[in-house]
């Protein structure tokens, strides 16, 4: 028989979307599946698309508002597949997604993370770009990327330069790869991220280079609403993650004939919105609590932690003494300030 594949969408104000997301999932080739719908404290008519749904295959949970990681974690904890999927509730798979990714881990029985490339669609669902992993529309320009490590291959490496994975809907997985990579951190807008950090550190992944995933863009999308929140959380997510490549063999900073490359590479990848400051200040935490053998800094995640207060300000103090990024012109102009950044290197393909 098929493995049983669990879908967990953490449900937030998409009533308009909601119901979308819960067809494409139900739509799937592939059947043997269960949907678990987690709402996180929905305020607007998401509760009532819930309401009328009759189908065996889905579970709804209701909880108060705690967050998109809490909501994944809760439905992670319910699910009864062998293989694990994320959809966020504004989001949608392409009908063949599900049988893809079976076929992909019934081929490759050690494999980690699976998603794939994914459309941009606008809040009409009109498709508007592809996004091709790390290849295209990376968030900040690349001074030199063929000095970068977007000139390689390498899935993980590739992780350094930018969140190619773009969001939690592009997530398929295994129960073991949860069990040791761990639940989703308490991060707003970089959860996804950093858990393709541990995912990747863990098991082999795969890209599957066709876009088997709809990733809407609209005017409520959580990464718009706090851009110095959010590269706070960028810095954390790399100074977090950034020691364990310092000993990555495809990395090879040992001093041997390779050295001098793979640094040139690490400096025209790290993507840090030119808070370099604060990225010290956060590694030297990092450090710090690394050798003292303490848990990892994350009460900096905590809002009302003093350091992190400091950190914020930091932040917005650097960010505030740059230029404004400049959108590169042509029709996709207001794609490319999703961030408030530039989504720059080749053009969507339309």
């Amino acid at each position: 028989m098929a493995p049983l594949v669990t879908v967990v969408i953490p449900s937030y104000n998409h009533g308009r979307f909601l119901g979308q997301a819960i067809g494409s999932v139900l739509d799937q080739t592939h059947q043997h599946l269960e949907l678990v719908v987690v709402d996180d404290g929905s305020t607007d008519d998401s509760r009532e698309v819930l309401s009328a749904i009759r189908d065996p295959r889905v579970r709804v949970e209701l909880q108060a508002n705690a967050g998109a990681h809490a909501a994944i974690n809760r439905g992670l904890s319910l699910a009864q597949g062998e293989l694990l999927a994320i959809l966020n509730s504004d989001d949608r798979y392409r009908p063949d997604r599900l049988a893809r990714a079976v076929a992909a881990y019934e081929g490759r029985p050690g494999l980690g993370l699976w998603g794939s490339y994914l459309d941009l669609i606008d809040a009409r669902g009109r498709r508007t770009g592809t996004k091709e992993g790390f290849h295209n529309l990376l968030p900040l320009a690349l001074e030199r990327p063929s000095r970068s490590f977007k000139a390689e291959s390498d899935l993980r490496l590739n992780l350094l330069l930018s969140n190619y994975w773009a969001t939690t809907s592009n997530f398929v997985f295994p129960r073991r790869l949860l069990e040791a990579a761990g639940e989703m951190a308490n991060l707003r807008f970089a959860h996804d991220w950093d858990f393709a950090f541990r995912a990747l550190r863990v098991a082999p992944a795969h890209l599957e280079p066709s876009p088997l995933l709809e990733y809407r863009l609209h005017g409520t999308n959580t990464i718009r609403q706090d851009r110095t929140a959010m590269v706070f959380e960028i810095l954390w997510v790399l100074a977090r993650h950034l020691p364990d490549y310092l000993d990555h063999p495809a990395l090879d900073l040992s001093g041997g004939e390779g050295t001098l490359r793979r640094l040139e590479q690490l400096r025209h990848s790290l993507q840090v919105y030119g808070c370099w400051r604060t990225f010290a200040c956060l590694c030297s935490l990092f450090d710090a609590a690394a050798a003292r053998g303490a848990p990892l800094p994350a009460e900096l995640l905590v809002p009302s932690n003093p350091t992190r207060r400091w950190l914020l300000a930091e932040v917005a103090d650097e960010l505030a003494a740059q230029p404004p990024p400049r959108p590169a012109p042509g029709r996709f102009t207001a794609l490319r300030r999703l961030r408030g950044l530039v989504w720059n290197d080749r053009p969507f393909r339309s």
